[in-house]
């Protein structure tokens, strides 16, 4: 483990909607590799139901490199996720508002020159942030996902009835409350996404409150209804065609037989392909040391492009 903690600083950031918790950490000489003044960041986003303690295992193994380039790193809270805000009552969470907040974020914060690393949920927003911020993103690490998910536009009606039938029987259902820490880690383990214990544990202890009878998500339980309305794949996909910046695709076991992906991949210029033994949290698991690399690698790849 590294002599100090990897999070440097635990921060809000205030963006139209409301407030946006990240977490924030930097290595090497911020001089060393920037451009134009402005040094290479990375804003890590992580996937549906994590939160930004997802790239922790990541972040550790580079503070233990002498090799690490100099970077800095956001890891966000997505909206309704970790420390972060809650959208107001009656709205959904869509996959194209969480990239509208990114966006804010980004140009709140002044950064010019951004990697974007997104696990899963977070890997489905980032060609959107691409899209929207074609200068300003350099690259894009992309773990477990390439773009949102899809309805056929023949499943419209359907998407939007599933949508309002679902929000008006979650409203009818009250919070699960935890007795301990310890339950609810069991409970995460217990989920249909399996993770193993350590990784699990990262995730519960950001996402856990302390509450009058025990313990509470601090996610909102809304995050979980299915979005209204969903791109159709014809809509990725240009999105995808329009990306002009090196794109890393990394995938576990279960999508690289993926026609689907593969076809995506095939539209994107500048894509390479790292195809790894492990699950779908690999990158806090099996595979921490490979993403890592593969981060580095992609930053020092966009650095040269702009040196």
């Amino acid at each position: 483990m590294p002599n100090k903690p990897v999070w440097q600083t635990q921060c809000w950031q205030e963006i139209v909607q409301g407030q946006l918790s990240y977490q924030y950490c930097e290595f090497g000489e911020q001089s060393k590799h920037a451009t134009d003044g402005q040094p290479i960041t990375v804003i890590a986003m992580h996937g549906w139901l994590d939160n930004s303690a997802s790239f922790t295992p990541m972040l550790e193994h580079l503070m233990q490199q002498s090799s690490t380039p100099s970077m800095q790193v956001y890891a966000l809270d997505f909206a309704g996720h970790g420390h972060s805000f809650h959208r107001p009552q009656g709205v959904f969470y869509t996959i194209w508002d969480y990239a509208i907040d990114v966006v804010q974020f980004i140009k709140a914060k002044g950064l010019t020159k951004v990697v974007l690393l997104g696990h899963s949920m977070g890997a489905c927003v980032a060609p959107l942030v691409a899209s929207m911020l074609p200068n300003e993103v350099q690259g894009i690490c992309a773990i477990e996902a390439l773009g949102p998910v899809t309805t056929d536009i023949q499943e419209t009606p359907r998407q939007l009835q599933k949508a309002i039938v679902r929000q008006t029987q979650q409203q009818q259902r009250s919070s699960k409350i935890f007795t301990s820490p310890k339950a609810a880690l069991a409970a995460r383990l217990g989920s249909k996404m399996s993770l193993q214990e350590h990784a699990a544990r990262l995730l519960v202890e950001r996402n856990l409150a302390p509450v009058d009878d025990g313990y509470a998500w601090r996610s909102d339980r809304r995050v979980t209804l299915p979005s209204p309305m969903r791109f159709s794949e014809d809509q990725v996909g240009a999105v995808l065609a329009n990306l002009q910046m090196p794109v890393v695709l990394v995938v576990g076991n279960d999508l690289q037989t993926s026609a689907k992906l593969a076809k995506r991949a095939a539209l994107v210029s500048q894509l390479q392909w790292l195809r790894l033994d492990g699950d779908h949290h690999l990158h806090m698991e099996n595979q921490v040391s490979v993403c890592a690399q593969a981060l580095v690698e992609l930053s020092a790849k966009c650095i040269n492009k702009e040196a």
